[in-house]
């Protein structure tokens, strides 16, 4: 019900801000198309009638009863002119009238052939022309259909025979003229590929798909998530939509196709085409990164002298997914391997010798390698152990991968097979191909990895023991915990490579620019107010603890952790007040009286809580029960209001602000909010009709209510002062206890509402327990209301009020800054104010206040730091991308030089001007931001 009324509540937004500036909604172009309906229902029937007459639109003379649903325009043919229109088109959809209405037909029933082997001409060495008129010999077209692929019956006239084509409009069915040139027999594969058509076999080819199709599939499969089957068949519901069954099954040829077509555009695109004499090496039929630093392509000869360690510095996140699993195969030394580890994935030799190897410890023998693989000892890391499971049907239970940790590209050659689970062996190589993936080494690297704890122990080890497993030398491998890779995997678990970076470019790093200009804009502000604010002396030695942390890191980083105790407690004030109030006010007794004040207010809210939990129609026993804390409570009143004359030397504290209200909004799951009205009109709150002012709404007669007008003798104003600074406490004390019940919220969260093991048992229990906590936020979030609404009636002093501010239900919201402190994205936090409430008046001569202020500092100069070396970092990428785009192109420039034939020439400018266009790009939208180093 709550999701509803947010998507309604946005709904009305959005039409409320369209009909402001006159822009027209989905619904008003809806509404615009109803008055039409029927006009465009009487085009439509209008398009089926005959055209023209049924007189040919082109000679005037024939018969016109064709027309082509794929030329624009309506016209009408006749039988020659039609195949003399469409002598170049012939995957146009045509219909033939026959006298009642328009029914399919093709063009090789109105005679067309298709020449192959002399640009669309027939050959000079035919002994005779083939007859133009329709083929009736041919017969049904589902006998055309039937003919499989490799059949050597196919030759009806000299030289001619039957052709299916596949194309992104349909199945079609061809006569086709072949090349009678002496040898071209050997060659027909190749006249079709001329012809722009791919052959489904290379011997004796009866099917063909055009490379219009095998584009169209690879789009569909990347932008849609298209399976082959879906893909064909949904071409045979354009081919004939109210009987698709009648169409040939060209599914298995079409599965075959497209693979080989796949690699033929690979090798095409990353120019084995001209270099025919070098072969592609591991990884080279995929792209990388363009801004992520890598010698020898997008950075300068002096980049070890430009840049600073830690720009260049790389940065991959590794992990696993479950979902890409794969079968085992009957045959598998059967299978055709057509680019083994030129991709994404590994060479899969090597690396099955590698897990050959590899053997887990309790495996070991003497002439293996030992695999330290231990279960998990970390709680949040169950998922390794979990999938540590044979299972026997799969041959891969899921791949492993290295992306870069910035932009979520993935390396070339670093995916490797799951055989039983995910364990280091296999994450181990995929980490150090991504480490040697780049033509010359980088010192350090850092590794994102959800278990880095438990696989960095003894990752070096492995390394120096296995034959297959290496580093460039001086490799510092710096292991960090974290999860950034899901959004980079296909929902169908597969890997992508629609990496945002290699989508748009530039979009990528302008976000990254906008969000750094924003984080800096941020957090320089408070940093530097911060630091004019604090003793120079202090700020230098905290400053210097920063940087021995950042340097040596380890346990110096604890220096981001407070390590004193919490802000002084109501207990602690009233214990100094007691001690002091002889000679403050001249009589004991009144920090008692003071406290049972406050007592008796929380004793009013629990009272009012109460009330809201009760049913609408509340049975006797719950209305006495209600009655009965209600006449406890007056006591109390009662006996509190006899001692308040004689604490005040008999001055009336009544005629204040009135009694308190509780504010709805901090009253959330007690009650429904549109029922809770003012506490003296609700029926409920009135039992008898007698009671003019119920216990739980009475004012009670204490300092803080007293009239501002009144004249005030030197007892009451003393008093005023030791209520301030018992509220001061009870605010205090609020806060510790609101922190610690949003603390306990989110381990429920996490523990019990969100783990795995919950997944299937969220019941009672675990939301009884969140109900309890979250009454529990409630009540201490009311109190402190209550005790900073008497402090600002109490007089308190401007630094007391920046204190303690105003909480707003927004602020009541699990603190990941007390609960998660180690988690990444901290940058952009913006941390609820009681978190760091502190008591200003000793300011850092209090020791726990410079302790507060110390963490503080050090945070805000982290992330002030964080953003500005994030804006730097983003602006060398900017840098970077735009050589990466410039490196790409020369390199096309240079096979375009070096082409001796016109096709590769002429493809080889094509590509290099496609980069260069990618390179003048960058340079528009990055003017003015990115940072060029020569």
């Amino acid at each position: 019900m709550k999701r509803k009324t947010k998507v309604s509540s946005l709904n009305f937004k959005v039409s409320s801000f369209l009909k402001k500036n006159h822009v027209q909604a989905q619904n008003d172009f809806l509404r615009d198309y109803l008055p039409w309906r029927t006009e465009y229902l009487s085009v439509l029937l209008d398009l089926e009638q005959l055209v023209n007459n049924g007189k040919c639109n082109d000679c005037g003379e024939g018969e016109g009863l064709i027309r082509c649903l794929s030329c624009s325009g309506t016209r009408a043919w006749c039988p020659s002119c039609v195949l003399e229109a469409h002598q170049h088109n012939p995957f146009h959809n045509l219909q033939l009238w026959n006298g009642r209405f328009y029914e399919t037909t093709t063009l090789q029933a109105q005679g067309y052939i298709m020449y192959l082997g002399h640009g669309g001409e027939p050959c000079p060495n035919l002994s005779h022309q083939p007859d133009p008129s329709p083929w009736e010999d041919l017969g049904s077209m589902e006998d055309v259909f039937a003919q499989e692929e490799g059949d050597t019956i196919n030759d009806t006239q000299l030289g001619v025979s039957n052709l299916v084509i596949v194309h992104s409009t349909g199945v079609y069915s061809h006569s086709v003229s072949w090349c009678q040139c002496p040898g071209a027999e050997k060659a027909h594969h190749l006249d079709l590929m001329k012809a722009r058509l791919f052959p489904a076999s290379l011997t004796r080819p009866r099917s063909a798909f055009t490379f219009d199709v095998l584009d169209n599939f690879l789009i569909d499969a990347l932008e849609c998530k298209t399976s082959a089957m879906s893909f064909y068949q949904k071409l045979h519901r354009f081919t004939n939509n109210a009987f698709p069954d009648k169409i040939p099954d060209r599914y298995r040829e079409l599965m075959r196709v497209s693979r080989i077509w796949r690699d033929l555009v690979n090798r095409k695109r990353f120019g084995f085409g001209h270099d025919t004499e070098q072969s592609p090496g591991p990884g080279d039929l995929a792209l990388y990164c363009p801004a992520c630093p890598q010698p020898g392509i997008n950075l300068p000869t002096s980049w070890r002298y430009d840049y600073e360690e830690w720009l260049v510095m790389r940065r991959y996140v590794v992990d696993g997914n479950f979902t890409a699993q794969h079968m085992k195969m009957k045959i598998p030394e059967d299978d055709v391997s057509l680019a083994d580890g030129k991709g994404y994935m590994v060479t899969e030799g090597p690396y099955q010798a590698h897990i050959h190897d590899s053997v887990e410890e309790r495996e070991a023998s003497s002439s293996r390698l030992i695999i330290f693989l231990k279960k998990s000892t970390c709680s949040n890391h169950r998922a390794v152990n979990a999938t540590n499971i044979q299972r026997s049907n799969l041959r891969a239970t899921g791949v492993g991968a290295t992306a870069c940790a910035r932009h979520g590209c993935f390396v070339p050659h670093t995916v490797v097979d799951f055989q039983k689970g995910e364990r280091h062996m296999n994450m181990d190589y995929s980490i150090c191909n991504a480490v040697k993936y780049t033509p010359e080494p980088i010192g350090s690297t850092l590794i994102i990895y959800d278990v880095a704890c438990q696989w960095s122990i003894h990752f070096a080890e492995r390394v120096d023991q296995s034959y297959h497993l290496s580093l460039p030398e001086g490799t510092k491998i710096l292991p960090a915990p974290g999860i950034l890779m899901g959004k980079y995997w296909r929902p169908s678990g597969l890997l992508s490579t629609r990496f945002p970076l290699l989508q748009d470019p530039f979009k990528s790093l302008l976000k990254k620019y906008r969000h750094a200009l924003q984080g800096i804009s941020d957090t320089q502000g408070p940093y530097e107010e911060l630091t004019r604010s604090l003793d120079l002396d202090d700020v230098q030695e905290w400053k210097k603890a920063a940087e021995k942390a950042a340097q040596d890191r380890g346990e110096l980083l604890d220096i981001y952790q407070l390590k004193m105790d919490k802000a002084p407690s109501m207990a602690e004030i009233r214990l100094r007040l007691t001690e002091n109030e002889l000679s403050a006010n001249g009589r004991t007794g009144s920090v008692a009286w003071l406290i049972e004040g406050i007592n008796i207010e929380n004793s009013q809210d629990a009272l009012r809580l109460s009330i809201r939990q009760l049913p609408q129609d509340p049975t006797a026993s719950q209305r006495t029960g209600i009655e009965e804390k209600r006449q406890k409570l007056m006591a109390r009143i009662i006996k509190f209001h006899e001692a308040a004359e004689v604490m005040t030397n008999g001055m009336d504290l009544k005629g204040g602000e009135g009694a308190p209200l509780d504010n709805p909004e901090l009253c959330l799951e007690e009650a429904d909010i549109s029922n809770m009205e003012d506490p003296e009109e609700e029926d409920i709150l009135d039992f008898d009709g007698n009671i003019d002012s119920p216990a739980e709404v009475t004012e009670i007669w204490m300092p803080s209510w007293a009239a501002s007008g009144h004249i005030m003798d030197d007892v009451v104003l003393a008093l005023r002062q030791e209520e301030l600074e018992l509220r001061k406490g009870q605010a205090n004390d609020c806060l510790e206890k609101l922190r610690q019940a949003l603390g306990d919220r989110s381990v429920v969260f996490r523990e019990k509402i969100h783990s795995n093991k919950s997944v299937h048992h969220q019941g009672t229990r675990s939301k009884k327990e969140l109900q309890t906590i979250t009454l529990s936020i409630n009540r201490h979030a009311r109190g402190y209301s209550r005790a900073r609404a008497a402090m600002l009636r109490l007089g308190a002093d401007s630094d007391t009020v920046a204190v303690y501010q105003p909480l707003k239900p927004q602020d009541l919201v699990v603190s990941k800054e007390v609960t998660e402190e180690n988690r990444h994205g901290q940058g952009s936090d913006k941390l609820a104010w009681f978190w760091r409430i502190n008591n200003t008046e000793d300011s850092q001569k209090n020791l726990w206040m410079n302790e507060f202020y110390r963490v503080n500092w050090l945070k805000a100069k982290a992330w002030y730091d964080r953003w500005s070396e994030e804006l730097k970092l983003v602006q060398h990428e900017m840098f970077w991308t735009i050589s990466w785009f410039r490196t790409q192109e020369e390199r096309w420039r240079v096979r375009a030089d070096e082409s001796i034939k016109n096709g590769n020439r002429a493809y080889a400018e094509r590509q290099a001007s496609m980069w260069a266009e990618f390179s003048a790009q960058g340079l528009k939208n990055f003017e003015g931001k990115l940072l060029i180093t020569s």
